[in-house]
């Protein structure tokens, strides 16, 4: 059996579950329906899988839950003929009725699964958009400072290994991903002459290094919705579990997306040749991040990146093509 046969087999058997969810769902109501004294009445309770079908599955799943129902209901009709009929009706006008029904019933699972297909259709447009603002925003950070070139895409790879390491849901994962991508970003408003110095810093050039994060967040709050609730890990990624970071937060003070991020942020710094020193081996600096657990780090973030660290000698491998391993 060649590869071909093999993928029309495997898609052949391949299990529909959505398509056996909405099928249950009207084997339910109708099971609920055979017990039901006043059946003619309990039909409109058929709506209920069609329209949990438009809304999580869309428009094919909900016409496909209107014919289930349909079909059930005419199969009874046809098999008990008194069904569905009051004293004074004549068959013509209890077929009628059930004609009727079912046509509102396919009209609606189509007309709602077409809204929901309108709104997730909507919804990857502006996400797609959201991403290429994202990415625009990121271009722009990484050239402030070239000796920091895909620094944020870096950071954002490791935490999001890490969040994924310390069991952190999809939708929290999205989020880490997202604030370490923009986590630099308020260093557009400093000067690349700063950001290199060699020498020690000023009072007022510490304040303005320092500031960074507070400035990310004050250009990015603006565009509100989603995006605020990255906010946070932005503001707290330079914290430290001793409280001796830029705000004083200590411990699980600190949201838990921000000391992901603290970690990987130095990681790849750590990594990273600078004006002012030279970039240690992955292995050192691993060492450094360990040494510094519940000083500088979350003890269990630390583990997590210590677990994770093989995966990202490979993820090191992609980004940095080329690089020198010492």
């Amino acid at each position: 059996m060649n590869k071909m046969q093999k993928k029309k087999l495997k898609r052949l058997f391949k299990v529909d579950r959505e398509l056996i969810i909405i099928f249950l769902l009207v084997v339910i109501t109708g099971f609920i329906f055979f017990f039901v004294s006043n059946q003619r009445a309990f039909l409109n309770f058929f709506y209920l899988p069609v329209l949990l079908g438009a809304y999580f599955f869309g428009r094919r799943y909900a016409t496909l839950a209107a014919f289930f129902s349909i079909t059930l209901i005419f199969a009874m009709a046809y098999t008990y003929p008194f069904s569905f009929k009051f004293e004074m009706d004549s068959e013509l006008h209890r077929w009628l009725d059930l004609l009727t029904w079912g046509g509102f019933l396919l009209i609606t699972g189509y007309a709602m699964g077409l809204l929901y297909e309108k709104k997730e259709t909507a919804y990857k447009e502006i996400n797609k958009t959201y991403q290429g603002v994202i990415e625009m925003l990121v271009l722009i950070i990484d050239s402030v400072d070239s000796q920091t070139q895909s620094h944020s895409y870096r950071v954002s790879v490791i935490s999001e290994q890490i969040a994924l390491k310390m069991g952190c849901t999809p939708y929290e994962v999205e989020n880490i991903r997202l604030a370490a991508l923009l986590h630099d970003l308020g260093k557009i408003g400093i000067s690349s002459e700063l950001l290199q110095k060699i020498g020690q810093l000023s009072g007022t050039e510490k304040d303005m290094i320092k500031n960074h994060p507070q400035t990310a967040v004050d250009v990015i709050a603006p565009v509100g919705g989603k995006v605020l609730e990255i906010l946070p890990l932005i503001l707290s990624h330079h914290e430290k579990w001793d409280g001796s970071g830029y705000h004083s937060q200590v411990g699980e003070n600190i949201p838990m997306g921000a000391r992901i991020i603290a970690v990987a942020d130095v990681y790849d710094a750590l990594i990273s040749d600078r004006s002012y020193r030279r970039a240690l081996s992955p292995f050192q600096a691993k060492k450094e991040i360990m040494d510094n657990v519940n000083k500088h780090f979350d003890p269990d973030v630390a583990v997590a990146f210590e677990n994770i660290f093989p995966k990202i000698e490979d993820i090191d491998t992609f980004i940095f093509p080329g690089r020198t391993r010492i």
